[in-house]
């Protein structure tokens, strides 16, 4: 625990966050990362910043360069995959390794492993007080890296797997989206709970426009000059095919974002919508289709 003198480093206010995907098998197209477009919304709505994400291979020498960078650059530090009984399952050690820390058997994460792990009728029996490859196999879940910069949270009393945390700011996921999701959101509440974030969503507006990009590109350079200073990022997004554009105002500062629509509405003769498409027309083809199709 920290003196009164000394800043809890696990405590810090939360503004920016990386996300940092691990596993050959997304970059080989076996497997689609949904992981962090989960994590930028969970960061959207925690007024946290998502500003990188980076999706490497099963190596430990590239696991060790991404978390070290990221680590020193951004808040909050999300992995996700690497964690299993396999030999390619390198995340623990490699991240261990990355900031010096030991790697042993995690006490309380076994007890845990032990008590709501489930084993499937196929698997290969064995008995968790005999030594056996399997046990082996299974244990290498619980081999965590530990030390005065790393910790251990159980965030749902039903998934035993914890949210490893090294370097104070490094979380340790598994790739398993169910299991990625239920712990981000058990964690969700520890963060609110400890001031780390605001509990505040950031304030996005979404403005319909027939105009073109091009038609528009000087009118929305000039309007993020003006707006930037107070942390307003202006998008502009094409819907190949449909009638209209989307321009988007995203901010902190809900009642300047808002003081900023009807401006934005006449500058590309836009209308304000919550979901994107919500004002587009029918074409007469689009409603032959749809009575020919019924």
């Amino acid at each position: 625990m920290a003196s009164p003198t000394t800043p809890d480093l696990f405590a810090k206010p939360i503004r920016t966050a990386a996300c940092l995907i691990i596993g050959d098998e997304v970059l080989n197209g076996k497997t689609i990362d949904t992981n962090s477009a989960f994590l930028a919304r969970y960061c959207f709505d925690l007024g946290i910043e998502l500003k990188r994400v980076e999706v490497i291979a099963d190596d430990k020498a590239e696991i060790i360069e991404a978390a070290r960078r990221m680590s020193a650059a951004y808040d909050f530090v999300v992995t996700s995959g690497g964690i299993g009984p396999t030999h390619d399952d390198i995340t623990y050690p490699s991240l261990a390794a990355a900031f010096n820390l030991p790697l042993s058997l995690h006490a309380e994460t076994q007890r845990r492993m032990r008590l709501l792990s489930k084993t499937r009728p196929e698997a290969t029996p064995f008995d968790w007080d005999t030594p056996s490859p399997t046990l082996t196999a299974r244990l290498r879940m619980a081999q965590l890296p530990t030390g005065p910069s790393a910790r251990c949270l159980y965030v749902d009393d039903a998934i035993w797997v914890p949210v490893c945390v090294v370097n104070y700011n490094v979380h340790i996921l598994p790739g398993v989206p169910s299991i990625f999701q239920s712990l981000l959101e058990g964690l969700r509440a520890m963060l609110v709970r400890d001031g780390r974030v605001g509990g505040e969503a950031i304030t996005r507006v979404l403005v319909s426009t027939p105009m073109m990009e091009s038609d528009m590109a000087t009118y929305l350079e000039a309007l993020q000059e003006k707006v930037k200073g107070r942390g307003v990022k202006v998008g502009s997004y094409p819907r190949w095919g449909k009638d209209h554009n989307t321009v988007t105002l995203v901010g902190m500062d809900k009642e300047y974002v808002e003081s900023l629509v009807k401006e934005v509405e006449e500058g590309i003769r836009g209308t304000r919508i919550t979901v994107e498409g919500e004002d587009e027309v029918e074409t007469e083809a689009t409603q032959t289709e749809a009575e020919e199709k019924n």
